[in-house]
């Protein structure tokens, strides 16, 4: 018998997101779900653990505003750099994870590469 795959692609509503951007900022939490943003960047839903960063909802696009989350709470974190695209997708559900940002790196013109510690615990 015949099955479709379905898309994994983020749509919807969302939990609040992960900002860890300054170095030795991180996140601690219980991968519930693994899905791709509709740019294709790997996003990871943990139930929170431990949190030292900042969490925003986006109620319409370009728009971002801060909100409390408690441990036990859903938040999502977005692959958006270079090096979270690469290493979030190695996540699995189920896994303790502690993803750290270790500051940025300086690239020749000008440019910054964010630099992160993802680990399973």
């Amino acid at each position: 018998m015949a099955r479709e795959i379905q898309s994994t692609s983020a749509t919807g509503n969302f939990p609040p997101l992960v900002g860890i951007r300054e170095k030795g900022q991180y996140v601690k939490g219980k991968v519930v779900a693994k899905a791709t943003t509709n740019n294709g960047n790997p996003a990871i839903t943990l139930e929170l653990i431990d949190l030292d960063g900042s969490t925003s909802i986006s109620p319409s696009k370009g728009v971002y505003t801060e909100v409390e989350v408690a441990v036990g709470d859903s938040v999502q974190i977005i692959g958006s750099s270079k090096q979270l695209r690469e290493k979030l997708p190695q996540l699995e559900i189920g896994d303790i994870a502690l993803i750290t940002s270790q500051g940025k790196k300086a690239l020749t013109g000008g440019k910054t590469l964010g630099q992160y510690k993802v680990e399973v615990l």
